[in-house]
């Protein structure tokens, strides 16, 4: 870990504060808010924060092993980087920059089909590293054309998420104006000019590649579209209830393993298990889809109830720290993904944010696994407090 980087960012916290001041207020508050007033994203964090663990000191310890075996492929530690669309605009190439620091940890990254770097390219950086995360798009030929690109490119796991039924109204990107592109106003103006690290290095990559765009769609855009209208035919591209029967027809494209995003009812993760996925993402979307929703945490042990013992269950939401990754994994997760973190920490120091966050907290893993007198993961529901 670089010493230097590590006395300046010792923890996300830091890093998400500095990332704030960074960015214009349009793409902070697209990156850090959630829906309606954030009691989603808050709830996130409760959840969490609840979890206590009581520590064990008269152990003979070895040294923590994170290493973890998930989806047939080893990993140096339990956790991946959550697909995360318009991550580009945090930093540029942002989602290139992970793919690469997942392939160097080997950790899993997520591409989104949102993201602004095609699911080709974002497979050669993070090789056999890349899951594909699938907005499934409401046209039967799209969808099969993209996930027969996934399968061509080399995905072994797709994960299709389920969580957008219908379009979304965040108050704060109605606020601020926040679109693709982004709206020339005076308020946008103003935050470009106020915010000249990002600017610049925002400028720079539009010079290098354009402007930018959801590459993933190029082929599937009418002719004759502007910007703006382009923009809203792909959004509208992927509206849509994922039904058990969309599952089933994905389920026999696709020969690899296939997960679904996105479930907090047990009813669904049932329905969806039936269909023969491999594996349940439970998640509320980062509290950015429905205000009233619970916490992927609180729905964890009914998921579990369930689905069974040993069916594949990942986790995301709230994570900021090694802590809230042995919180979740001591709660029956088997896998735990983490977005905002890693976008915080390209904003705040640039290329190499992405490597220092997998440190990070991986280190914070370590020492909360020797506190508690752990050498291996699955020891972490031992310490858990009733």
């Amino acid at each position: 870990m670089d010493s230097r980087l590590d006395r300046q960012f010792p923890s996300v916290a830091e890093i998400e504060k500095a990332a704030l001041k960074r960015l214009p207020r349009f793409m902070a508050d697209y990156i850090y808010c959630g829906m309606g007033n954030g009691a989603s994203v808050q709830r996130n964090l409760d959840a969490l924060a609840a979890v206590k663990f009581l520590p064990r000191y008269a152990l003979e310890v070895e040294t923590p092993n994170l290493s973890t075996d998930f989806f047939g492929q080893t990993w140096q530690a339990p956790f991946g980087m959550a697909p995360v669309g318009l991550g580009g605009f945090a930093w540029p190439a942002a989602a290139e920059i992970l793919a690469r620091s997942a392939r160097h940890f080997r950790i899993p990254f997520c591409a989104s089909t949102f993201a602004l770097a095609s699911l080709e390219r974002l497979h050669d950086d993070a090789g056999d590293c890349a899951w594909f995360q699938l907005y499934r798009p409401n046209k039967v030929e799209v969808e099969t054309d993209i996930i027969e690109r996934a399968k061509a490119a080399g995905y072994s796991t797709l994960m299709v998420t389920v969580d957008v039924p219908s379009s979304m109204r965040r108050a704060h990107d109605i606020r601020n104006g926040f679109s693709i592109p982004p709206q020339i106003n005076w308020f946008t103006l103003r935050e470009i000019l106020t915010h000249p690290v990002w600017s610049l290095n925002q400028a720079g990559h539009v010079l290098r590649r354009g402007l930018p765009r959801f590459e993933n769609f190029d082929t599937y855009l009418p002719p004759g579209l502007n910007t703006n209208d382009s923009m809203q035919y792909q959004s509208d591209l992927t509206i849509g209830n994922i039904s058990a029967e969309v599952i089933r027809r994905i389920r026999q494209q696709w020969p690899g393993t296939l997960v679904v995003k996105g479930v907090l009812d047990p009813k669904d993760a049932l329905l969806y298990q039936e269909e023969g996925v491999d594996s349940i993402l439970i998640s509320n979307h980062g509290g950015r889809q429905l205000e009233a929703a619970p916490s992927a945490l609180e729905m964890l042990p009914k998921i579990r109830q369930a689905v069974g013992p040993k069916f594949p269950l990942m986790v995301d939401g709230g994570v900021r720290s090694g802590l809230d990754l042995c919180r979740l994994l001591a709660s029956g997760a088997d896998f735990v993904m983490i977005g905002r973190p890693f976008y915080y920490a390209l904003a705040a120091m640039g290329n190499k944010g992405a490597n220092h966050v997998v440190e990070l907290l991986i280190e914070e893993m370590r020492c909360v696994m020797g506190q508690l007198g752990c050498s291996e993961i699955a020891e972490l529901p031992e310490r858990v407090m009733q």
